[in-house]
């Protein structure tokens, strides 16, 4: 362990800063391919666009996903409705029936399909410039009764693109789900999101104690530990060990036939802004409310309110700010409680909101549960979204529908291997200083550093 002090040994954190950063350049460049996914190339199982040619309108067709070898119709915008157990039905009174397909062995369509001048004009007169277009299998089912309401079958896609348009948001209260109805395209939200994220970049880059740059310095001197002066080093460190931590949990798992399962099969366009989303949502719903609010609950009973909502950013920090050190470690085993219930809740949520994984699922979102729990309180919110923002977004970014990005994937792939082997010795290090110097160390940082 001495050599994390030694000035002559600070090489090392220099050399691992630099690793680091790498990793910390990755992510930048994952923005922009997401720009790219939503805007330049979408990678929706259905693309469908149009070709004027001349007096003739053709809608050329690029389907997959589909079942194969089946009958299936080609929809422009059709009326789609749902039951409470979320089956979907079309209503053939709307909407423009263009051509009947049969999709090939592989479940796949492409042609071009000609779209009459009286059929253009209908579609023309709403206004829109951008359509909805449906490779759909009509069933027989009416829906409530209504025959011109008939049921689509499970595999029947609709085109996704920057200009879809959503009508509400899910957010989480641990286990309780919260619709917000809100109007808005995926492009728009893809930006919105693109935006916070650089946001949450720039507070955890220069904070909350040191910025990259300070905690750098910081390191040459003290050694390692100086880099956990800095939320996005801290950050990145922890990431790949969660990553793979949780891979080698569901292998084990999966060992002992215990199945993690799988999210369920949806447009991988939509599913791309889902994965950009959930880290925000989730860690409001999963480390704010129970982890800040029950900090929020201390300092309040203070008097201290201001602090309080304050705490909700940032818990260890004002909690530090307002306690003795007798009442910080009395309130410190509350926060280890609830982050404890915040990881288990977070693990439930997979399986009991039905998203599709298996029990496994359980165990392996409630480790890293506890990962991003104690990020959260020891660094604030933008250090534990920005994880989850890595686990969800960002290798998913290298590894979405595009075979050009296979090679950057597998490097980037092996490369957080590597770091995870290295981040563990890391904070096993830091864990072993930390429990040595345990009197003194409770009332202080992760690295020591009264704050």
């Amino acid at each position: 362990m001495s050599y994390l002090n030694k000035r002559n040994r600070h090489y090392v954190a220099i050399v691992l800063a630099v690793a680091f950063i790498v990793l910390l350049l990755f992510e930048f460049a994952s923005f922009a391919v997401g720009a790219y996914y939503v805007y330049n190339e979408p990678a929706s199982n259905v693309l469908a666009l149009t070709d004027h040619n001349g007096g003739n309108v053709l809608l050329n067709i690029t389907a997959i996903g589909l079942d194969p070898g089946v009958s299936r119709e080609i929809w422009i915008d059709p009326a789609i409705a749902y039951d409470s157990a979320g089956n979907a039905y079309i209503d053939v009174n709307t909407g423009y029936q263009i051509a009947t397909v049969t999709t090939n062995s592989s479940g796949d369509v492409q042609g071009s399909y000609q779209i009459s001048a009286s059929t253009l004009s209908q579609i023309e007169s709403d206004g829109n410039t951008v359509h909805y277009v449906w490779i759909a299998g009509v069933g027989e089912t009416p829906l409530a009764g209504s025959p011109q309401y008939v049921s689509l079958t499970s595999d029947s896609e609709q085109n996704y693109t920057a200009a879809t348009v959503g009508s509400g948001i899910i957010l989480f209260v641990t286990l309780i789900t919260v619709d917000i109805p809100i109007t808005f395209n995926l492009g728009q939200l893809f930006i919105v999101l693109w935006t916070v994220y650089i946001i949450l970049f720039a507070m955890a880059l220069n904070g909350p104690f040191k910025s990259l740059i300070g905690a750098i310095k910081d390191a040459s001197v003290r050694g390692i530990e100086g880099l956990m002066d800095n939320a996005m080093f801290a950050t990145l460190i922890v990431f790949p060990v969660v990553l793979w931590g949780t891979v080698l949990l569901s292998l084990i798992q999966a060992a002992g036939g215990i199945s993690t399962g799988s999210l369920p099969t949806v447009d991988p366009l939509l599913e791309f802004v889902e994965l950009a989303i959930a880290p925000l949502r989730e860690e409001i719903g999963f480390r704010m409310i129970p982890i800040g609010v029950a900090a929020l609950i201390v300092l309040m009973a203070k008097g201290k309110v201001r602090d309080g909502l304050l705490a909700l950013w940032h818990p260890s920090r004002y909690l530090k700010k307002n306690d003795t050190p007798e009442q910080y470690k009395r309130h410190l085993n509350l926060i280890y409680v609830m982050i404890g219930v915040s990881a288990l809740l977070f693990g439930l949520a997979h399986v009991l909101l039905g998203a599709g994984w298996g029990p496994g699922k359980i165990a392996s979102a409630a480790a890293a549960g506890v990962a991003l729990g104690g990020l959260y309180y020891v660094y604030g919110l933008p250090s534990t979204i920005l994880l989850h923002w890595s686990i969800d977004y960002f290798l998913s970014a290298f590894d979405f529908n595009n075979s050009t990005l296979l090679s950057a994937y597998a490097f980037i792939t092996t490369y957080t291997l590597i770091l995870a082997i290295v981040g563990s010795v890391v904070l096993l290090l830091l864990l072993i200083r930390k429990l040595r110097n345990r009197p003194l160390e409770s009332y202080r940082g992760i690295s020591g550093v009264n704050r």
